[in-house]
This record gives structure tokens, C-alpha cells and sequence, in this order.
């Protein structure tokens, strides 16, 4: 078939047949020619562009279908966009509120890494402070009290204490407190719900994990109280210079305890406790009876004057009911005839 000006003026007014329309459009697919070389410009601008086609209003449809999806999608960018912004102010705003009104479980900061400021209540204005530098940072409270507030710590407490019955503080993380002696006003240091008390000393509170406090002392006197969330079962301990404990302060459990019951003996003792073993090691009886009864929600009767300046060393595979051995074997050794009730049936 030989291509002609007749042949592609029919063919752009529709006027060809249908083989002939299939062999010109496969000519120019495949040979490459344009069509300025097979209908010159002047003929071409000549040419009627209102030209109907086959198809000519199902294509039209499709175009004016695709136009508008375009234009539906360009419009929900447009309000995801909107709502894309909204969203990060909101979210701005509500961090800037938390960051106000955080609890005694979080405390304000600023560039300087420490920061100390004033927040009143209905009766006494509180300092918190938050030391989130590298080095210890230390505080003296309206008492005289000195507060070394170590790295990555948190405390809150009264700016004076002059007319409170006592002196509170909330601590988070780590700090070392030498309590000015005021046998009027007890120190008292809460830390995840462990309550350490003390008139004039210097001890040491560390939060080690999420559900441990060990807490050291150094000089003077204290005592160590917590409680469980139902309030059913109560940890109290007191503690003399040196001495320390690390409780589970969620499962209401001693885990480690250094004691000097040594009054006049030179021995001092430590007892450890892991999901092994439990360990004691130079015990004075009484604590040894204090621990199995705290950790192991036990009722113990005994006679006082059959356990007083005895001490026992002992290791043991730990279980549910390993105070049932240590007890027969406290009663073996020492015949103090150690009764127990079981608090959990």
C-alpha cells in the first residue's frame, strides 16, 4: 500500500478504512517517519481541528475521569496535610503541658544541666531539683542538711522546714544525705514507696533498678519501712553505721543485707538472696528469723532467750519452701524450738 497526502488527509478526517488506518499508524510506529515529512505544515495548520474520531466521547469520558481522581487526590493531600499540622501543634502543646505539670516523679531542667525552682502548694513552697550532668551536684536544705545529689537524680523537697512537723523528701535515683540533728522533726527520704527515716546521720539511697532500693548508712541511726500495694504486708528494719540493705521494694523482699551485730563479738555478717541460692553468712538468729519471716510471709514463735548472741552461716538452694530446712536445721543446732504458720493459707 503506498503511502499518499489523500491517504493521511482520510485518515486524520476518518474518512480511511480500517486497514488502511492500522498500516499508516504501524508505518510511523515502526519506521520512525513524523508526520511533517508525510503532510507538510501548511497542509496540516489547513487541516479541520474539530475532526471527529472513533471512540471520541468513551476517550473524552476517561480523560475528564482521570482529570477529576487528580484533582480528588491533589484535595486530600492537601487536607492530610492540614491535619499533618494540626496534629504537631497539638502534640507540641500537650509536651509543653507535660513538661509543666510533671509529678515528683519528674522535675524541670534547664541548659545548665541543674536546676532549683519554686512551686507552691496550699501550705509550704517546694525546691525540685534534677542533676542530669556528669557530675554529683550538692544542695543544703533550710535545716542544714547537705544533699549530694548524684548524676541522673532527681529530689524534691520543702524550702523550709521550720514549720513542718518533719522533714520529707522524694528522691529519684541517687543521693547521699548528712541530716542536720533535730530529734523534733524526723528526716524522712521516700523512694518508690520506700520510707527511710532518720533524726542525725549520713546514709546513702540509690535506686537500682525499677523494683530495687538499697539504701546505705554511714553514721548515726535509721529505719527502713515500705509496704506492698495493698497495704497487707510492711517491711520494717533498722539499721546502725555500715550496715545497708537492697530490697525488692515491689515484692516486699530483702535481696542483700550487710549487718554488724557485733556488740562486743568483732564478727560482722551479710545475708544474700537470688533466684540460686540464699546465703547467710555470720547471722545473728534474730535477723536470720527476721528475714525467713519478711521474705517468705511467715509467722514465727520462738523463745527470745534461746536465740539471743547466737549466729548462724548457712547456704541453701533457693525455693518456695526452703525456711521449712533452714528452720529444722536452726532448731537442730541451736534447740531453740522454732515454731512457723504459713501467712499465705
Amino acid at each position: 500500500m503506498k503511502i499518499t497526502t489523500d491517504l493521511i488527509n482520510r485518515y486524520l478526517t476518518n474518512k480511511c478504512s480500517a486497514e488502511e488506518a492500522e498500516y499508516l499508524e504501524n508505518y510511523i510506529q515502526y519506521l520512525g517517519t513524523s508526520l511533517d515529512q508525510l503532510l507538510p505544515r501548511e497542509e496540516w495548520e489547513e487541516t479541520d481541528g474539530d475532526v471527529e474520531y472513533i471512540g471520541q466521547e468513551e476517550i473524552r469520558a476517561k480523560i475528564l475521569a482521570a482529570v477529576a481522581h487528580k484533582k480528588k487526590l491533589s484535595f486530600r493531600r492537601r487536607i492530610l496535610v492540614k491535619l499533618t499540622r494540626v496534629a504537631a501543634i497539638l502534640i507540641f502543646f500537650f509536651g509543653i503541658y507535660l513538661l509543666v505539670n510533671r509529678s515528683e516523679q519528674s522535675l524541670p531542667q534547664d541548659p545548665k544541666n541543674l536546676v532549683a525552682t519554686n512551686r507552691d502548694s496550699t501550705q509550704v513552697s517546694n525546691l525540685y531539683y534534677i542533676n542530669s550532668g556528669n557530675e554529683s551536684m550538692s544542695l543544703t536544705a533550710s535545716d542544714g542538711s547537705v544533699i549530694t545529689l548524684y548524676p541522673k537524680s532527681e529530689i524534691k523537697y520543702a524550702e523550709n522546714f521550720s514549720h513542718l512537723k518533719e522533714r520529707v523528701l522524694y528522691l529519684k535515683g541517687k543521693a547521699r544525705f548528712e541530716v542536720a540533728k533535730d530529734k523534733s522533726k524526723p528526716f524522712r527520704v521516700h523512694s518508690n514507696g520506700v520510707i527511710t527515716t532518720a533524726l542525725g546521720t549520713i546514709f546513702i539511697v540509690d535506686e537500682l533498678k525499677s523494683t530495687q532500693t538499697n539504701i546505705k548508712l554511714l553514721e548515726g541511726k535509721i529505719e527502713v519501712k515500705a509496704e506492698d500495694s495493698n497495704k497487707s504486708r510492711k517491711l520494717i528494719r533498722t539499721y546502725e553505721p555500715n550496715e545497708e540493705i537492697t530490697l525488692d521494694h515491689k515484692a516486699l523482699r530483702v535481696l542483700e543485707e550487710v549487718k554488724m551485730n557485733t556488740v562486743g563479738k568483732g564478727r560482722g555478717g551479710y545475708f544474700v538472696q537470688n533466684k540460686e541460692n540464699i546465703r547467710f553468712q555470720n547471722i545473728a538468729l534474730k535477723d536470720v528469723l527476721d528475714l525467713l519471716a519478711q521474705n517468705y510471709d511467715i509467722s514465727l514463735q520462738y523463745d527470745q532467750d534461746k536465740i539471743r548472741d547466737k549466729y548462724y552461716s548457712g547456704v541453701y538452694v533457693n525455693s518456695n519452701h526452703v525456711y521449712k530446712e533452714i528452720i529444722k536445721e536452726l532448731n537442730y543446732l541451736h534447740h531453740a524450738d522454732i515454731n512457723y504458720t504459713n501467712l499465705q493459707y
